[in-house]
Parts: C-alpha cells; sequence; structure tokens
C-alpha cells in the first residue's frame, strides 16, 4: 500500500510575518548603511582639501610666497586660484591646455573649464553636470562647466563682525585670508600662525543656488561660481547670511549664520553637523555648525591678532 504524504506550505499570516520582520531588518539597516555611506564621502572630501593643501604648499615650495586667491593672468586680469596649482594636483596636462594669455571665458579656455576634475567636486554635494552658465556676455554662456565645491576665503567683512556683536580687531577693516585678493603670502606672513588660519573650505553645488538646505531651481543670482575656471568661483568674501531667510548680510547686519544658510560665495557644506576644511598648515579640520562667530572669525582672518582658542 503506497502512504500519501502531503507538504504544508506556509499559511499566509507565517508569510506577512517573515516580510515584517525582513521590512524591519531593512529599516535598522539603512541607517547604519547610511551613515557608512556619508562617513565615506566626508572622508574623500577631506582627501580632497588635503591635496588642495599639498599643492599649494608645493607652490609655495618653488615660488617661495602662496599663490593670490585671484592669481593674475599674462594679460593682469584675474584667474582662479586653481589654474596656477593644476601641476601640483597631477593635472599637468590640462594646465597646458589652460592659455594665461586669454580670459578664463574666452576661446579654448571655456573648453579646458569643462573638464571634471574629481578632487574638485565634493561626493557629498550634488553631482556632476550642474547648471548652464548665464549673465556673463561672454563664450562660456550656455556652457556647463567643471564644477568646484571649495572656496578660498580670502576676505573677512567688517559687517560679519557688526552682525555678530564681536570687535574687529581693525577698527573697521576688512581683514584678508590665508590667501590675499592682491598680492602673494609668505607662509612666515600669516603671523596669526598657519595651524590656526583656515585656507580653503567647502561652498559645494554651486552654480546650482541652494538657500537653507533647498534647491532654489537657477544658477547663484550674480551669477557666478561657475566652476574651478571661475575666478569668482574660486575666491570670495565671508559676509555671513541670514538665518531665517539665507541673505547675504548687506547693511542690515543680520549675517549671523556662518555655514548652510546659502551657498553663494557663502560656506557650504552637504556634510551632517558642519564642513571640512584645510588650514594653512596644510591640516584638514571639520569644523562644527554650533562654531562661535568669534571663534570663525579667528580661523578665517590671517593677521588680524586674534586666537581660535582651543575647542572648535
Amino acid at each position: 500500500m503506497q502512504r500519501v504524504t502531503s507538504r504544508r506550505g506556509f499559511t499566509l499570516i507565517e508569510l506577512l510575518v517573515v516580510i515584517a520582520i525582513i521590512a524591519i531588518l531593512i529599516g535598522l539597516l539603512l541607517p547604519a548603511v547610511q551613515k557608512v555611506r556619508d562617513a565615506a564621502a566626508r572622508l574623500k572630501c577631506q582627501n580632497n582639501l588635503k591635496q588642495f593643501g599639498l599643492a599649494l604648499h608645493n607652490y609655495e615650495g618653488t615660488y617661495g610666497k602662496l599663490p593670490r586667491s585671484r592669481p593674475l593672468d599674462l594679460t593682469g586680469r584675474p584667474m582662479s586660484w586653481t589654474t596656477v596649482v593644476l601641476d601640483y594636483v597631477e593635472q599637468g596636462n590640462l594646465s597646458r591646455l589652460y592659455d594665461k594669455s586669454i580670459r578664463w571665458n574666452m576661446g579654448t579656455n571655456v573648453v579646458t573649464g569643462q573638464q571634471v576634475i574629481p578632487i574638485f567636486v565634493c561626493p557629498s554635494a550634488p553631482s556632476p553636470p550642474r547648471r548652464p552658465a548665464a549673465g556673463t556676455g561672454s563664450a562660456v554662456d550656455g556652457q556647463i562647466m567643471g564644477p568646484l565645491d571649495y572656496i578660498v576665503m580670502h576676505r573677512l567683512r567688517h559687517r560679519f563682525y557688526t552682525a555678530n556683536g564681536l570687535i574687529n580687531p581693525g577698527g573697521t577693516i576688512d581683514h584678508d585670508g590665508a590667501l590675499s585678493p592682491t598680492q602673494e603670502t609668505a607662509i612666515v606672513g600669516i603671523t596669526d600662525g598657519s595651524s590656526n588660519t583656515i585656507m580653503i573650505m567647502e561652498d559645494a553645488a554651486r552654480p546650482n543656488w541652494f538657500v537653507l538646505g533647498r534647491d532654489q531651481g537657477t544658477i547663484l543670482p550674480r551669477p557666478e561660481g561657475f566652476g574651478w575656471s571661475d575666478p569668482d568661483g574660486g575666491a570670495g568674501s565671508m559676509d555671513g547670511t541670514d538665518q531665517l531667510t539665507g541673505a547675504i548680510n548687506g547693511s542690515s547686519g543680520t549675517g549671523r549664520c556662518i555655514m548652510n544658510c546659502n551657498n553663494d560665495s557663502e560656506p557650504y557644506s552637504f556634510h551632517s553637523g558642519g564642513m571640512n576644511v584645510c588650514m594653512a598648515d596644510g591640516s584638514v579640520r571639520f569644523i562644527s555648525t554650533s562654531i562661535s562667530a568669534a571663534t570663525f572669525a579667528a580661523l578665517l582672518t590671517a593677521r588680524a591678532g586674534d586666537l581660535p582658542g582651543a575647542n572648535y
């Protein structure tokens, strides 16, 4: 007599329980995966800044001084500081293609400036391509330029001190940063100390315009910041921004926001809790969003005679 055996399958309830358990496990795993991805992106961004620091120090070793934040081309017009360090970031071929006898936004420099250089892009920022240039009245209009997510903040405005209720060590003057817009700088000329002075910081996603974490759907309003070859994309002045509206500090005295309120030549990062910076001694640090205005001002100025203190 043949014995008949029956196979019992999963009931609907058992299947739902298994699916629920899997969903819970995925929910527990995703935050951990995201943290790992964020940490990796932050580390890659720090490495980019480290490469910039080494490049600028190698430049200083060759010429005896750090370059201007906007070096002059062969006709006396401003270039981006990135153009003079291409040779020091393994971009010698691109350096030879860049024509220093014409402006950054004319002729063959337009094509050269469209090249995407990986170390110029923070992995936490929106990926290339970015929005095309417009409003310059030059050959770059309508072109998508190679992005730059980092900036030399070459000047701290007096209005930043006023808005934050700080005493300006220089009275009412604006203070230069580690790289000056008007002259080359010797390392020993950074009298506040190279380990106490920020040289490069994040200002990510440009020329796409971000305010208070939201993409405005257009390019920066001035317009500027069109990429690594744009002099105004590589350097700017620190004003501070309004914490509620993200408006750039003018004469209204509302510039108490230090970072992540407006990426229009103000510090802006897509990392959680702060931004990466490269100090003038070449070291890389993470600056918290909770940093005080006084400490940030001390870190940004190169010859103001102020000290940031130990905790930041």
